[in-house]
């Protein structure tokens, strides 16, 4: 888990050429990249895809796909937008390649800034965050932050027994309460799709297939109840959603990559062997 850098992010002019460094397994370049599609603003932003697999050397990016400076690795893009500042690579990465200048690492900033049609730049297709919603939106987009995305990371990195234990159990009373929530709710705030759902999306995706092999969170999966399974069918039935997330690669990233925690390389899964799933029998 990284540090995240909030700048303020100056509303696009004629000059501005946003730019996303992105990876597909990662849940917090997920929810973001689920804001720019459900708002109709992916034509305003380039992106750069990092590869799947994360070593130990961190993110590394495909020869050629650097626009910036045609650097392999995402350390390198952040020792050369920043060289004064001891980097932390970390994605979602948000720069202005025309300046080239670092906008934001905040994926929770990001999103905000999709939102809300990059503070109010362009026409959006969808409001994420309505005004007069926007009190309840922060509040459940910080809980579910602390209490649902992080959580599960704190779960699988736990290193003794009862700490283990307490995060788990934790981490499920977290689910059942949205459970109750959506039992009564077709979404997170009522009948209105906001920011919200889009974090809790990106953790559900992964839930089943990883967090609940890989990270130990091994109580229930998500299929295991009725409204969250069905709450998130609901979701990835919307067109603007159904491509933002690829299974195949949230596995392989997960499975074959090194995790950085705290500055510490830890290896989850050393053999690098990805589990079958039920959807692999059926697909022969």
């Amino acid at each position: 888990m990284t540090t995240t850098r909030h700048i303020v992010i100056p509303t696009p002019t004629n000059e501005t050429r946003l730019h996303l460094y992105l990876a597909w397994g990662c849940p917090f370049c997920h929810r973001v990249l689920t804001a720019l599609k459900l708002t109709g603003l992916t034509e305003h932003v380039s992106t750069t895809w990092v590869r799947n697999i994360k070593g130990e050397a961190g993110w590394e990016i495909a020869p050629g796909d650097d626009p910036l400076f045609g650097e392999l690795f995402l350390n390198g893009v952040y020792q050369q937008l920043e060289p004064d500042v001891e980097p932390v690579p970390s994605v979602p990465l948000l720069v202005d390649l025309s300046s080239k200048t670092l906008l934001s690492t905040s994926s929770s900033q990001m999103t905000r800034f999709f939102s809300r049609g990059m503070n109010g730049a362009y026409v959006i297709k969808r409001d994420l965050c309505p005004v007069e919603l926007t009190e309840e939106i922060d509040s459940m987009n910080a809980w579910l932050h602390t209490n649902i995305n992080r959580a599960v990371y704190q779960v699988g990195f736990a290193n003794e027994q009862a700490d283990y234990e307490a995060k788990v159990i934790k981490l499920f009373l977290s689910l059942d309460e949205l459970e109750a929530r959506l039992t009564v709710s077709p979404y997170l705030l009522g009948n209105k799709l906001t920011e919200s759902d889009l974090y809790l999306l990106a953790t559900l995706v992964r839930f089943d297939s990883v967090y609940y092999p890989l990270f130990r969170c091994s109580v229930r999966r998500i299929s295991d109840y009725v409204a969250l399974s069905g709450y998130l069918a609901r979701l990835q039935s919307i067109n603007e959603i159904a491509g933002t997330y690829d299974h195949t690669l949230i596995r392989e990233h997960y499975f074959c990559s090194a995790m950085h925690v705290n500055g510490e390389i830890r290896d989850l899964n050393p053999s690098r062997i990805i589990p079958m799933m039920a959807i692999s029998l059926k697909n022969g």
